[in-house]
């Protein structure tokens, strides 16, 4: 009988730190008051009749779903935005590292009621020289709910995982938008950046193999 609470507890204790290694989000950006790198290209600004010329700004209350800012994207031209690159984040090794162990990134969006002709939608793409240019979505263009927040969520594949586990050289996420248009000076509200990282295989058979070890050791001392 108690071998078998000793086993009760190794196993119960054994689920508990396999939930804890697989449930992580890691935040790559929430735009505190800063870009932190992260641009709006040069070549978006200068398409005319468009989007562009597009401000940017960090606001307190609109948007904010972590930290105390989101960052708001205003466009200031008389269309909507042409599904191009309107942001372009900082080259990092780090993050290349953060995305070859994680099988999705979700960004929150929120727009104004009436905003952007009641369509607004987003590609997240990522760029790295083992990789190459990828879309995470395969170019879905997933969209928002204009006039309430949304959160836009892509897969990363376990093949592009498998690639950026392996590389040595930076990573840079585009965001692209497009859109329609309802009136000049519109603005979208962007933040949480994040990703949902999964452990490696062999960080789960690592701690099964030692809590097999120890559930051993503890027999043998019951015995």
């Amino acid at each position: 009988m108690k071998l078998l609470r000793i086993g009760v507890v190794a196993v119960s204790a054994a689920l508990l730190l396999v939930q804890n290694v697989k449930a992580q989000t890691v935040t790559i950006e929430s735009w505190e008051n800063t870009l932190d790198g992260w641009a709006v290209p040069p070549s978006y600004n200068q398409q005319l009749g468009g989007f562009g010329p597009v401000t940017t700004a960090f606001e307190p209350t609109l948007g904010v779903t972590d930290g105390s800012y989101s960052l708001a994207i205003t466009g200031t031209g008389t269309g909507g935005p042409n599904y191009g690159q309107l942001l372009a984040g900082p080259s990092s090794t780090g993050l290349t590292a953060i995305l070859g162990t994680s099988d999705t990134l979700s960004l929150d969006v929120y727009t104004p009621g009436g905003s952007f002709g009641y369509y607004l939608q987003f590609d997240i793409d990522i760029q790295n020289s083992d990789a190459g240019f990828v879309s995470l979505d395969s170019y879905g263009y997933p969209g928002t709910s204009i006039g309430s927040e949304t959160t836009i969520t892509v897969p990363i594949s376990a093949s592009l995982q498998s690639t950026l586990a392996s590389s040595v050289n930076p990573t840079t996420i585009y965001i692209q938008v497009g859109g329609g248009n309802s009136s000049d000076n519109e603005t979208m509200y962007l933040d949480n950046l994040r990703v949902h990282e999964v452990p490696e295989p062999s960080t789960i058979a690592l701690l099964g193999l030692g809590l097999l070890g120890l559930f051993a050791v503890r027999r043998r001392h019951v015995s």
